[in-house]
């Protein structure tokens, strides 16, 4: 299984078209075809399975494939040690079938529109701490974290939001940012309540009515880019609205307007950057918010392939490339922590997580449906050793009949004869065809060496052919 698991994730940094790439002659890849046969590697992705099926009967949860995979990583990344800045946000598992019915989701504005929703919270540099698997209404009994009597009142959003700061050591000392999906009047004041700070864009219909200017009003183009107006209530929730490109509009328990800085925009008019007046709580936002886009690059860069009918293998494959981009995230941490500033890249930690996962003793394999080419057969170690589950060698059409390749006899250790050998009836030979490479019979009794090369034999397209001449032939 560790080896499995091992060529997923090289697969991850070298990506074919195909699966059966990995082992073809022409595409062959040594570091994964060395390790398991491709015959092995489709049996165990066909049978690999995480949770008992015989029990599904009568559950809710709608991940009941994966729950106990996702539970273990939640477990576990719950364990490490979270920096004071999280984030709560959407992402997306890419997935096109239809197997898996509307747990499919569409969201228009991000990089894989259509897949597996979750909801997930990440420290700033990218470490995902906890995920929620979205499922319609019973996401939240399902996830295994109970609610409150207070949280059951409140609105769904709101909900997940509440759940994912449940689960944090010590919410005195964190700040959560969130966008305008999650942000409402009612989850700040839940959160502060508890002693966790809040910062998070909102619509203009979650905010209640503040006594400042209406995004109609500041839109007008007589108001620079720029401006803001700002209130305060009085349980010390920051409500906050500036013109930038568009208008945003935060709500905030953690910073506030002051100080003052800029940032650079671009000028229609002038035809360079200006700069444009910031807020204090705009520019936090800016620089804590994007832990969950950060972890969702780092997947990106090296995604394993995972194609299959059934649908939670897709959600197997996110959760290596998740659990290794979270355990690069931690090697940084521990790089910047003992002064180490020329740590590996992410795409040599799986390099390097690939050799220790896959320590067990390699199996010695030959190219799958590989070609042969002229060649001088000094060795046995020359002959492709037979691999119990793989498929046998056999030399191309245009080799095995090409009479002007030196087609010579090789005496060397004795194994199956492929031309009148079959099932229940094994001939052996310690002659070997110098060329193409393969054991035939030569005695006074069976001669196959010259029959295997005399033999006249025709592809399907070959037959088609002949059979097409034939038709225009005149009577």
């Amino acid at each position: 299984m560790m080896n499995f698991v091992a060529i997923l994730i090289y697969m991850g940094i070298a990506e074919l078209p195909a699966i059966e790439d990995y082992w073809a002659m022409e595409t062959r890849v040594p570091q994964v075809a060395n390790i398991m046969s491709s015959k092995r590697f489709r049996l165990m992705k066909r049978l690999v399975h995480f949770n008992d099926d015989t029990q599904i009967a009568g559950t809710i949860d709608r991940f009941f494939k994966v729950r106990p995979l996702f539970s273990h990583l939640n477990a576990a990344f719950r364990s490490e040690p979270q920096t004071p800045k999280q984030s709560v946000d959407e992402v997306m598992v890419a997935y096109k079938g239809k197997a898996a019915g509307n747990l499919r989701q569409y969201i228009k504005n991000k990089p894989d529109k259509w897949g597996f929703k979750l909801f997930a919270r990440a420290s700033e540099d990218g470490f995902i701490h906890d995920m929620v698997l979205y499922q319609g209404k019973n996401t939240l009994e399902a996830h295994g974290v109970p609610l409150t009597p207070e949280q059951t009142a409140m609105g769904v959003t709101s909900q997940i939001v509440s759940v994912l700061a449940s689960t944090m050591p010590s919410s005195t000392t964190t700040a959560i940012f969130a966008d305008n999906f999650f942000t409402s009047l009612e989850i700040v004041r839940y959160l502060k309540d508890k002693n966790c700070r809040y910062t998070g864009t909102a619509g203009d219909n979650r905010i209640g009515k503040p006594p400042f200017k209406s995004i109609k009003e500041m839109e007008n183009k007589a108001v620079p880019r720029g401006m803001y107006d700002y209130v305060t209530s009085d349980d010390g929730i920051l409500a906050l609205r500036w013109k930038d490109n568009r208008i945003v509009t935060l709500l905030s328990t953690d910073v506030g307007v002051e100080p003052m800085s800029s940032v650079y925009r671009y000028c229609s008019e002038t035809k360079r950057k200006e700069q444009v007046i910031c807020p204090a709580v705009i520019k936090s936002y800016n620089a804590n918010m994007g832990g969950i886009d950060k972890c969702d690059m780092l997947v990106h860069l090296y995604r394993t392939p995972m194609k299959s009918k059934r649908w939670f293998m897709r959600m197997f494959a996110y959760s290596v490339d998740v659990s290794l981009t979270n355990a690069w995230v931690f090697y940084r941490r521990d790089c910047k922590a003992i002064g180490l500033l020329d740590g590996l890249s992410l795409k040599h930690f799986r390099i390097q997580v690939f050799r220790e996962a896959s320590s067990q003793k390699s199996v010695t394999s030959h190219p799958r449906r590989c070609s042969a080419f002229p060649g001088s057969l000094s060795t046995s170690a020359d002959i492709p050793t037979p691999v119990r589950g793989h498929r046998s060698y056999n030399p191309d059409s245009y080799v095995r009949f090409d009479m002007s390749l030196f087609h010579a006899p090789v005496y060397t250790n004795r194994q199956t004869c492929k031309y009148c050998s079959r099932k229940g009836n094994i001939m052996r030979s310690y002659v070997v065809c110098r060329v193409c490479k393969v054991h035939l019979c030569l005695t006074a009794g069976r001669n196959c060496f010259i029959k295997y090369h005399e033999a006249v034999e025709f592809t399907g397209l070959d037959k088609k052919k002949k059979k097409s001449n034939n038709n225009y032939k005149c009577s």
